[in-house]
C-alpha cells in the first residue's frame, strides 16, 4: 500500500504541479588567462553568491535600491519568469530594444555628476564603488581608459562612446 500511495503522489508531482526548473549552472570562474567581457564581469559582481543568476535582494544589495525597485528591475529583464536574471537574459536585455535604456542606467552609474560625460576619476570611483577593480586602477590607468575610448578629444567618455565601448569585445 505504502508503494502505491508513493507512486500516486509521484505521478500527481508530474501531472499536476509544475515543478521548478533546477537553477543554472554557475558561471565559471575566470582562470586569468582570457579577458572577460565587461557585461560578464558586470553580471559576476551582481551575482553575489555565485549562483549564476541575479535575484532581487542581490539587485537591491547591489544597486542600493528598495526592494519593490530591484523586482521591478529583475522582472523587466527576467525572460523565463522564474524570479532571476541570467546571464543570458542580461546579454538579451542589451540586444533587444531596452538596450538603449539598460545602457543610459549602466552610464548613469559612473556619470555621477549626470553632466553627460564621465571623467577619469568618476570611472575609478565607479570601477572601485562596482568591485571591478582594486587598488590599482590609478587615476592615471582610468585616464588612459578614458583617452582609448574618447573618440572626440573632448577628455571625458560620452554616452555614445560608452555604448561604441560596450558593444566592443576586449582584445584577446
Amino acid at each position: 500500500m505504502g508503494l502505491v500511495v508513493s507512486a500516486a503522489a509521484s505521478c500527481s508531482d508530474l501531472l499536476g504541479r509544475r515543478r521548478s526548473t533546477p537553477p543554472p549552472p554557475p558561471i565559471p570562474p575566470d582562470d586569468g588567462t582570457t579577458p572577460e567581457p565587461e557585461l560578464v564581469r558586470v553580471f559576476r559582481r551582481f551575482d553575489a553568491d555565485g549562483d549564476g543568476r541575479i535575484s532581487a535582494a542581490e539587485m537591491r544589495e547591489s544597486c542600493g535600491c528598495t526592494a519593490a525597485e530591484a523586482e521591478e528591475m529583475v522582472a523587466a529583464a527576467d525572460r523565463d519568469g522564474d524570479g532571476f536574471i541570467s546571464l543570458e537574459e542580461l546579454v538579451a536585455l542589451f540586444e533587444d530594444g531596452d538596450r538603449s535604456d539598460a545602457l543610459r542606467a549602466a552610464f548613469a552609474e559612473y556619470d555621477e555628476d549626470g553632466d553627460g560625460g564621465i571623467t577619469a576619476e568618476e570611472l575609478r570611483r565607479a570601477l572601485r564603488r562596482l568591485g571591478l577593480c582594486g587598488e590599482e586602477m590609478t587615476a592615471e590607468r582610468c585616464a588612459e581608459i578614458v583617452a582609448a575610448v574618447d573618440r572626440n578629444g573632448d577628455g571625458v567618455i560620452s554616452f555614445d562612446e560608452f555604448k561604441a565601448m560596450m558593444a566592443t569585445e576586449p582584445a584577446a
